[in-house]
């Protein structure tokens, strides 16, 4: 494809200053480095129900599928940062060994790349037939809050995600 198309426009090819953007984004620069554009803005959760507002959209149509463990990060007034983490092929029993280990590097996410040492997690074990108190959810439910007090990393809430119900079981 080439421009002869937009040199049909008489004002294209004649334009002289080719940096001047007619659709404004009142106060920010046209140019220059990338830390004028505005920062993504965050969620604050404030109840159980603000939890799966947040969960339910990121998860969408993997509610219905195959088991998987996911992880947020909140900072330490509980307003979520950029970070989702979806892990897929989740054991059905929590392997203690395995959620430390993944706790262990979530803390160091909070910690080196968003300097939030009293940030948190909000996690979510999401499978096809769960969304409740099951012993599935439960038993990782558990196994999260042992790795966390170990590490001594808050966990903001827990909730078990289905493809026909959804729960918050700790909060």
């Amino acid at each position: 494809m080439t421009s002869a198309a937009h040199d049909a426009w008489p004002d294209w090819a004649d334009d002289e200053d080719e940096d001047d953007w007619p659709y404004g984004l009142d106060g920010y620069e046209h140019d220059g480095q990338d830390d004028d554009l505005p920062s993504t803005p965050g969620t604050p959760l404030t109840s159980a129900a603000d939890v799966l507002d947040f969960l339910l959209p990121l998860i969408g149509p993997e509610r219905a599928g195959p088991m998987a463990l996911w992880c947020a990060l909140v900072d330490e007034a509980d307003w979520t940062l950029p970070v989702v983490l979806p892990i897929a092929d989740t054991p059905v029993r929590p392997d203690s060994a395995l959620v430390a280990a993944l706790l262990r590097h979530l803390r160091d996410v909070l910690l080196d790349v968003f300097d939030a040492p009293d940030g948190g997690l909000v996690l979510a074990v999401v499978r096809r037939s769960g969304g409740d108190r099951g012993d599935v959810e439960m038993a990782w439910a558990a196994a999260l809050e042992r790795a966390a007090a170990q590490l001594d990393l808050r966990v903001r809430a827990i909730a078990a995600v289905g493809r026909d119900r959804a729960r918050v079981l700790r909060w």
